[in-house]
């Protein structure tokens, strides 16, 4: 792009994903700069292949003083961050391009997708990637660092920019292998012994103790991160969220409720708020508020402008869990139907597959196989479970019956 993109990132043994990382920026990054800090694989030896300038240091213990090296070689006018477990979107390299090339903003938070062993876990963050190269704009915190504040405390415009980063690093044979909880967990609790008013570090501590399993720590420091956060702030809705998620975690559902209840006052727009409601309900055989909750959930839709938020709760996750509530409720034929869109709108997503088996028990393969046809074509159903491992004996029945039917159709076609 004439000299205008610097790709910067940190590494550390990421040879798994470091290719296709870089491979997915190499027709919009100018320069590309790593900073290892120790890696025992080939990471080096791949990020010099791709052309990247390669500097190698030792681990800092602090995230921001090592992509801090990077941001300090940068000479172009514009900064990409990625992490090496990231890759960009093919379809959304133009938009890039065109936020550089006819800037609108000096700074944009970028769509960052989490993927999961499950689909419906999938979430979504924005998050402050791409920016213009300033020697004030570096980035702050120990772990889960940032360049937002940085950025901001220049004045400086920040806009939203639908570019997606697929991230793959909270994949479960990820996490595992790097330990990151507790790598995390350190970082954060260190830089809280010295700042034990950081609000983020706060929320941050909340999330790594939840995601651990220790439900009264992460209340506890959820609670603490909502004394430091004023209701406007935008990061008042994610510790609001993160403790009725801590409160439902440790047993108290209840609470939980009347927490997200709060929420919904002070954020309305925040779809998150009524889906993690809805669930709830659900646990507690609520079924009738339940439903409200999800069809709240799809009449709002995608939530926008919030940094966070889980993929598909205004759409085919929330049609989900509005056929189980139905079913539930012994309205199988609304159940099947509102499972039938929620296919339509996302056919790899597993659960809904196996919601619609329960939905149709006790039916032949050739009947569920017609009301799936119903709503998707059949060469898609064919290729959506031709991918799936492990298959079980209704997914196995069902892809031989959309197969058979594809052979009847293509003999037909040929008389």
């Amino acid at each position: 792009m004439n000299g205008q993109l610097t790709v910067s990132m940190i590494v550390k043994d990421e040879e798994r994903f470091l290719p296709q990382c870089l491979a997915s920026v190499r027709g919009v990054a100018d320069e590309i700069l790593v900073v290892d800090t120790g890696s025992a694989d080939h990471t080096v030896d791949i990020a010099r292949s791709f052309g990247a300038q390669v500097v190698e240091i030792a681990w800092p213990n602090d995230f921001s003083k090592a992509r801090n090296v990077g941001l300090d070689l940068v000479k172009t006018p514009w900064v990409l961050i990625l992490d090496a477990d990231e890759e960009l979107v093919s379809d959304d390299a133009s938009t890039l391009q065109q936020a550089i090339e006819h800037p609108f903003a000096d700074a944009y938070n970028l769509r960052i997708v989490s993927l999961m062993d499950r689909a419906e876990d999938i979430s979504e963050s924005y998050v402050t990637r791409l920016f213009r190269s300033h020697p004030k704009i570096r980035f702050t915190g120990a772990v889960h660092e940032q360049v937002f504040p940085a950025v901001q405390g220049l004045g400086m415009a920040i806009r939203p920019l639908d570019v997606r980063l697929l991230h793959k690093g909270y994949l479960a044979a990820v996490v595992r292998g790097k330990d990151k909880g507790r790598r995390n967990l350190q970082l954060i609790q260190s830089q809280l012994n010295n700042k034990s008013d950081d609000a983020y570090m706060q929320w941050q501590l909340a999330q790594t103790l939840l995601g651990n399993g220790e439900a009264q720590l992460s209340q506890a420091a959820a609670r603490k991160a909502l004394s430091l956060i004023p209701v406007e702030h935008p990061l008042w809705v994610l510790a609001q969220y993160t403790y009725a998620r801590t409160l439902e975690f440790g047993g108290q559902p209840k609470r939980a409720l009347r927490v997200l209840r709060e929420g919904q006052v002070a954020f309305p727009a925040y779809t998150d708020f009524y889906y993690l409601q809805g669930c709830i309900q659900m646990r507690l055989e609520q079924w009738e508020q339940a439903e409200k909750s999800f069809r709240k959930c799809l009449e709002l839709g995608e939530p926008k402008g919030f940094l966070m938020t889980e993929t598909g709760i205004g759409g085919f996750k929330s049609l989900y869990r509005l056929s189980q509530v139905l079913h539930a409720q012994n309205r199988p034929q609304e159940a099947l139907a509102t499972l039938l869109v929620a296919l339509g709108k996302n056919p790899p997503f597993r659960e809904g597959w196996q919601g619609m088996f329960t939905i149709l028990v006790g039916s032949n393969i050739h009947a569920v196989l017609d009301a799936v046809l119903l709503s998707l074509p059949l060469d898609t159903v064919i290729n959506t479970i031709s991918q799936w491992q492990n298959r079980n004996s209704n997914e196995e029945n069902l892809l031989l019956a959309a197969q058979e039917r594809w052979r009847a159709n293509q003999q037909n076609s040929t008389t």
